[in-house]
């Protein structure tokens, strides 16, 4: 084995990232190398991952796409280093199938093969700059200058034999995707989320669906694609489901990436709308399947509208323990944390020192959260919460304490909202 430095990297031990691949893909490389490097590499990848989405945020719009460019990302970070330390370089492909498949969705939802390779660039330049500190710190003086230059080389024809077959993986799918019918239809579904005029009739016969109706959105994801059926059957599975609690006349999915999908349900006018609380005891669900729900709207600016509020529910649905977010439920923390950094100030700014991390703060604001939620119900803040009316008691009037000088109890509005943002946004 060449390069033994590699076998001596380590992780930052004060940023913890967990895998984007399944365990038995990163195992590959941590017997390899070890599991120091291993680590390093998933670390790693995750920065490329958060300096592509900065600077080409064509890559991102929502967990699915993140999660997808994360598993190509670092597929091709583990792969550069097990190129590094092998004695015959020529035998690894530069393309892992993670990154051919983040190559193909890239096709699919359109984003430019200009953006596609700059990502490519901006990973290599980032793996190459971080390999050099490694190399700086582990490799001895008189060896130093040598191995830059030789794992450079290396990185180089690694990039430019990456960036080439991602063009023609690339090329080949956008020519397959535009003749396929799937492309018709998300077409007009990218025609409707953008809010552009279409045909009424025209839209519903491709898309066999009546676009006219009243709209219920989901967002469906997979959280687990390890085992069981493939993700595309399960989501399938439970939106088929989803329909028939809903007595829904009519249903639309579009696959969004490879571990979610968009839903719209026809719902029988506002009447059906009803029957939403109705899928969070959903039978037979399939798992690890979860959900978030648009508001109802009606025709064509319904589909757009209650899909945007779907979205804003799967950005908050983190929080919760239930496989279902409803944005009915959680409009007023989606709309005061639009702007996450701006709304983080705020519940500093408010809460003060209640706003720290650490289990037991977290305990006397949910205490607290709830208590103001039940209208300072002692024994209806109890019941929620599982505990006896002393214990809330007590919660209560430590966090008030620790709430800052300009804020009060009695400063209700901001303080709950404050609470509510925390809850979410986990300070």
């Amino acid at each position: 084995m060449t390069r033994q430095w590699l076998l001596r990297l380590q992780p930052d031990p004060h940023r913890a990232v967990d895998p984007a691949m399944p365990p038995a893909a990163v195992a590959t490389t941590a017997e390899l190398l070890g599991t120091g490097p291993a680590r390093w590499a998933v670390q790693t990848a995750e920065a490329i991952a958060r300096d592509i989405l900065e600077q080409v945020p064509e890559h991102g719009g929502g967990q699915g796409p993140v999660a997808t460019l994360r598993r190509s990302t670092e597929s091709a970070v583990l792969a550069a280093l097990r190129l590094l330390v092998s004695e015959s370089p020529g035998r690894f492909s530069a393309l892992t199938d993670e990154t051919r498949e983040g190559c193909r969705e890239f096709a699919r939802r359109g984003i430019p093969l200009g953006q596609v390779l700059r990502g490519v660039r901006l990973g290599h330049a980032r793996l190459a700059h971080d390999l050099g500190a490694a190399i700086e710190e582990l490799v001895a003086d008189d060896r130093r200058l040598a191995e830059l230059r030789e794992v450079n080389d290396l990185l180089f024809a690694y990039a430019d034999s990456h960036a080439s077959m991602m063009a023609e993986e690339y090329i080949a799918e956008r020519d397959r995707w535009r003749g396929s019918d799937e492309a018709a239809r998300r077409a007009v579904v990218d025609d409707l989320l953008a809010g552009r005029p279409v045909d009424e009739r025209t839209a519903s016969r491709r898309l066999h669906y009546d676009i006219s109706r009243t709209h219920l959105a989901a967002v469906l994801w997979c959280d687990d694609t390890d085992s069981g059926p493939p993700a595309a059957e399960r989501l399938h599975r439970t939106a088929m489901a989803m329909a028939r609690t809903l007595a829904a006349k009519g249903m639309l999915l579009v696959p969004a990436d490879n571990t979610s999908a968009w839903v719209w349900f026809a719902l029988a006018d506002e009447a059906g709308s009803g029957r939403t609380a109705h899928l969070r005891g959903l039978p037979n669900r399939p798992r690890p399947v979860r959900a978030a729900l648009g508001p109802p709207a009606s025709g064509p600016q319904g589909i757009r509208r209650s899909h945007r509020g779907a979205l804003q529910a799967q950005r908050l649905a983190h929080a919760s323990t239930q496989w279902l977010c409803d944005y009915q439920e959680v409009r007023l923390v989606a709309l005061a944390t639009a702007e996450p950094e701006h709304a983080l100030w705020f519940v500093h700014d408010v809460l003060g020192p209640l706003a720290s991390g650490g289990d037991r703060v977290r305990e006397l604001r949910e205490t607290l959260r709830v208590y103001l939620a039940e209208e300072r119900s002692l024994r209806t803040a109890a019941d929620r919460l599982h505990v006896a009316r002393n214990t809330v008691t007590y919660r209560v009037k430590r966090a008030e304490e620790l709430l800052p000088g300009a804020t009060t109890a009695g400063n209700s509005l901001e303080l709950r909202v404050a609470l509510e943002i925390a809850r979410h946004l986990q300070p």
